[in-house]
């Protein structure tokens, strides 16, 4: 887990849009994070190595337990609501004396009285947590872990993604009484026979930089040229600040760094300013990685299948000649930040600020304006149709079968994935397995309807989730009453983000505290 920025650990809940995100961000610890936000590379690709009797396994397994009763506890809540038995006023006022046995009042967590038709047995709220509690185990997830040990890429539609479908289907259908498939047909752009490479252009002599196996999905194939130009983050602020200094970024190779935003946020801001292509690299010095490490990414701003926007993936569907606006039309190219401190040392321009720098000291922003020196970005992705499947069951509810709480993960990753991937889908099978053991044990009869999901293509942003979404949405729209992501869970070891729509940041509140 080394390659992983060590800062937050984080799930969401509701589904992630671009532009800013609602959230709750609680601290578990006493030191302030720098900036408040979360930042990690994406998709940094490295071998895992296989797992150690260390304390930083033992920290990570504290914490994944700690996370499986957050998530369990936030489950049980959603799909019953805890219910807790009401103390009736006494005859002076006060609120002291319970109610008979024999009565049938109710009161839900919000205060709101209800009265109940007898019926089987009620687990109450502190039954259901000790339940969860006593029944969830870290060590199953670490064992579901292994699985990937040993595999370099589990990439959407390839045969590692569909051998872990197959498996979580089978775990799935161990659990549950319902498991479904939901196939869809959709056009990835990957890694072509060619590898993609960065060169240094000085005085028309051609000196390769990088040709690295990663690569940017949805990036305009081609070759480019332009002189190179250093713009810190890609947010829009840097880019006001650069455009101070530089006449004009039209035909400029845009070289920034992980963090702050998105790569496709980036890429689009590099793309309103009038530059021909963008290179991204992760600072190894802030996030603790080697120098040598080239993450994936893509390019898209938007989720889905780009290629069928607003349409559902499926097979033999005709659909208008189309694509998403969030294409950039315009290459990119990840590269490791010892090639760009390479490319760097070679700009003879203006010398980075300080907060510029980061953990490359000979950081330049710009080339002089008389100098020679261009950067040439060869991209050759490749156009591939391919078949996903996202892997479901569910649990049906007892009062509300056609209100749904839904739990889902991502499934692939361009590299073993563990810390986004991995630890997601063994989470979903943990609270799974847990859930429904209770569910046909000890008696607990969830009053909504829980949907475990599996996701595929999530690196190539959130394909398969946003295709069934709008598969059914309608149906969604009217029936699914919660979304809890368990995307990224483990990132780190200091402190817990939480993001939520705001209607559930009281509740959220309720069950951190339980968590003990």
């Amino acid at each position: 887990f080394s390659v992983e920025p060590m800062s937050y650990t984080r799930f969401s809940i509701a589904r992630q849009t671009d532009g800013d995100n609602s959230h709750v961000e609680m601290k578990l610890s006493a030191d302030d994070e720098e900036g408040g936000d979360i930042e990690r590379p994406e998709h940094v690709h490295g071998s895992m190595a296989q797992p150690q009797r260390n304390g930083k396994r033992l920290c990570f397994l504290v914490i994944v337990a700690a996370l499986l009763f957050l998530i369990g506890f936030l489950i049980g809540y959603l799909s019953y609501r805890g219910r807790m038995q009401l103390a009736a006023r006494c005859q002076d006022g006060s609120g002291g004396c319970e109610i008979p046995p024999t009565a049938s009042y109710l009161v839900d967590g919000e205060g709101t009285v209800e009265e109940e038709i007898e019926g089987p047995p009620v687990i109450y709220w502190p039954e259901l947590k000790a339940m969860l509690s006593n029944k969830l185990s870290a060590k199953n997830i670490e064992d579901s872990l292994r699985r990937r040990v040993g595999v370099d890429s589990f990439e959407a539609g390839e045969a590692e993604d569909t051998t872990m479908a197959t498996y979580i289907h089978n775990e799935f259908s161990r659990f549950l009484d319902k498991v479904w498939n939901d196939e869809h047909y959709i056009k990835l752009q990957v890694r072509g026979s060619t590898k993609n490479q960065v060169s240094v252009l000085i005085n028309d002599k051609e000196e390769i930089l990088e040709t690295p196996d990663a690569y940017v999905a949805y990036s305009e194939s081609g070759s480019v040229s332009g002189k190179p130009v250093y713009v810190n983050y890609g947010l829009k602020k840097d880019f006001e600040i650069i455009q101070k200094l530089v006449a004009s970024l039209n035909g400029t190779i845009v070289i920034v760094r992980a963090g702050k935003i998105t790569l496709a946020e980036k890429v689009a801001n590099a793309k309103e300013a009038g530059a021909a292509g963008v290179l991204m690299y992760v600072d190894s010095l802030k996030y603790g990685i080697t120098d040598t490490l080239i993450p994936f990414g893509h390019a898209h701003l938007g989720t889905g299948d780009p290629y069928t926007p607003g349409f559902p993936s499926f097979n033999h569907t005709q659909f208008p000649p189309t694509e998403s606006s969030g294409l950039p039309h315009m290459a990119v190219q990840t590269i490791s930040s010892s090639a760009a401190a390479r490319l760097f040392s070679k700009m003879d321009g203006d010398t980075c600020s300080e907060d510029w720098k980061g953990g490359i000291h000979s950081c330049k922003v710009t080339t002089k304006q008389e100098s020679k020196i261009m950067v040439k970005l060869d991209v050759n992705n490749t156009m591939k149709d391919r078949k996903i499947l996202n892997i479901f069951g569910a649990i049906q509810g007892s009062e509300e079968p056609d209100r749904y709480v839904v739990i889902g993960a991502q499934r692939d990753s361009w590299g073993p994935g563990v810390a986004k991937a991995g630890t997601g889908t063994a989470i979903l099978l943990e609270l799974a397995r847990v859930i429904s053991d209770i569910v046909k044990n000890e008696g607990y009869k969830p009053r909504r309807s829980i949907i475990f999901a599996s996701w595929s293509a999530g690196d190539f942003g959130a394909v398969g989730a946003t295709e069934w979404l709008e598969g059914y949405s309608a149906m969604l729209h009217a029936k699914a009453f919660t979304y809890i992501s368990l995307d990224a869970p483990v990132l780190g070891a200091k402190d817990v983000k939480i993001s939520a729509s705001p209607m559930l940041y009281t509740l959220l509140e309720r069950i951190m505290k339980g968590v003990s």
